[in-house]
């Protein structure tokens, strides 16, 4: 499993004018909110589900072997 480092969170601007802010660890959208400023709280209290991680572990690089 990986260890959680501190994710950083990019702010998406929606077509209805509302944001979501996006995980950069598990790459869930955390909140979604209009206005931007009440995404802060969310992204302090989000925490990355294990399982989650160690799913997309399996998609980084240099975690697949090939065979030759």
């Amino acid at each position: 499993m990986l260890q959680q480092d501190r994710p950083n969170f990019p702010h998406r601007l929606n077509a209805d004018g509302s944001y979501n802010s996006i995980c950069t660890l598990c790459r869930l959208t955390v909140a979604t909110a209009n206005p931007e400023s009440e995404l802060a709280h969310h992204e302090q209290n989000h925490k990355c589900r294990p399982i989650r991680l160690d799913q997309l572990s399996e998609f980084r690089p240099g975690s697949h072997e090939i065979a030759l």
